[in-house]
C-alpha cells in the first residue's frame, strides 16, 4: 500500500511541474505595449496594462494576438488546456476571444491542423470572468497556442463605452505517457510480489 501511495505522489509531483512555455510572440501595439507574462508550474498568465479601447482612448477597436509554445516534461503528454479570462467592458464594449491549439514536432514546426479550439464573447451584461476547457483531439508532447482578442467599443453619445483585457491565464493538464504508466505499474507489481515472497 505504501509503495502504491509513493508511486502516486511521484507521478502527481511530476505532472504538476511538467510544462515549459517559450517563444512568446505578442502583437498589436499600442494595445500590447507594456505586456508581461509569468509562468509557474503548468500555468502561464499574461497581463496587458494598455489593452483598452473606447471613450477617451486612442482607439475604439483593436486586436491583441498572443502566441507561445508549450512542451511537456519527460515522459509526459498534454491532453487539455484550461483558459481563465477576465475582461472589463461598459456601454457598447465587447471582447471577442478565440484560441487555436496546434501540435508541434520536435523542431517546433506545426503539424497538421488544429487539435483544439475555443471561443467566447464578453458583451454588455455578461459575466466579466470566464473559464473554458480545450480538450485536445489527441495527446501531444509539444503544442503552440494562438490566442486572439478583438476589442470593440464604438462610441454612443451620453454613455461610457469601453472594452479591455484584464487577465489571461492558461493551465495545461499533463498526464504520464502510457509507456511510463506501464513501467510504473510493472515496477509496483514487482515490489509487491517481492514483499509478499519475503514474508
Amino acid at each position: 500500500m505504501k509503495t502504491a501511495f509513493v508511486a502516486f505522489i511521484v507521478v502527481a509531483a511530476a505532472a504538476s511541474q511538467a510544462v515549459t512555455f517559450s517563444n512568446f510572440v505578442v502583437g498589436s501595439a499600442p494595445l500590447s505595449t507594456g505586456w508581461s507574462q509569468n509562468s509557474i508550474g503548468n500555468s502561464v498568465s499574461f497581463f496587458f496594462p494598455n489593452a483598452i479601447v473606447g471613450d477617451n482612448q486612442t482607439l475604439t477597436s483593436g486586436t491583441v494576438n498572443i502566441q507561445y509554445d508549450a512542451a511537456s516534461g519527460p515522459a509526459m503528454i498534454a491532453n487539455q488546456a484550461v483558459v481563465n479570462l477576465g475582461a472589463f467592458f461598459a456601454g457598447t464594449g465587447t471582447v471577442l476571444f478565440t484560441e487555436l491549439i496546434i501540435e508541434l514536432d520536435a523542431n517546433g514546426n506545426e503539424v497538421g491542423g488544429n487539435i483544439g479550439s475555443i471561443s467566447h464573447v464578453f458583451a454588455p451584461n455578461s459575466n466579466p470572468v470566464w473559464s473554458g476547457t480545450i480538450n485536445f483531439s489527441r495527446q501531444v508532447t509539444n503544442f503552440r497556442a494562438k490566442k486572439s482578442f478583438t476589442l470593440l467599443a464604438p462610441d454612443v453619445a451620453n454613455q461610457l463605452d469601453l472594452a479591455a483585457i484584464g487577465i489571461v491565464n492558461q493551465n495545461v493538464q499533463v498526464v504520464p505517457e502510457p509507456a511510463t504508466m506501464t513501467a510504473l505499474g510493472l515496477g509496483i507489481a514487482a515490489l509487491l510480489r517481492r514483499k509478499r515472497s519475503s514474508k
